[in-house]
């Protein structure tokens, strides 16, 4: 019998087929660009966006192609289907979600941010409720919301 541990690692670690949290940043990037460019958006955008070569950007968009996020032929512009938004829409709401919480606990708004993304892909839907709950909490309720943030800075202390 694995103790609970053991299991836990096991679930948690499962090696997920076409490197999943890799294409999560590259559909990410594409959704950025796409805004920021009035819909307009080539591989050789995402590879300066993630200082990566572009090589490298036409295998991940491929992927995305073929798992149905994307639109893309070769020397044309990238496009998201339908179903690509839809997951981009879900990765902004765990990214914002713990931005929002880790600022309402005194973060700087950088730092939340960067956090957020190294956490992101790895987040379960039901964390994210969480994370929300705990945030609205924290936000709606101010004596709480202080207390917390006061033992949060003096653990900080330590890494600063």
């Amino acid at each position: 019998m694995l103790n609970p541990r053991i299991m836990a690692l096991m679930k948690a670690h499962k090696r997920e087929k076409g490197a999943v949290k890799l294409a999560e940043e590259y559909l990410e990037a594409v959704f950025e660009i796409l805004r920021q460019r009035n819909g307009r958006v080539r591989p050789v955008d995402v590879a300066r966006a993630l200082n990566v070569a572009p090589s490298t950007v036409k295998k991940v968009i491929i992927r995305l192609r073929e798992m149905g996020y994307v639109r893309y032929e070769p020397y044309k512009l990238l496009e998201l289907t339908d179903e690509g938004l839809a997951k981009v829409e879900k990765l902004k709401r765990r990214h914002d979600s713990l931005s929002r919480l880790f600022q309402t606990l005194g973060m700087d708004v950088m730092t939340a941010e960067v956090e957020a993304e190294l956490m992101e892909h790895s987040l379960s839907d039901r964390s994210t409720l969480l994370f929300e709950a705990l945030e609205q909490v924290l936000r709606e309720n101010d004596e709480v919301g202080r207390l917390v943030r006061e033992s949060v800075k003096s653990r900080m202390a330590v890494y600063e």
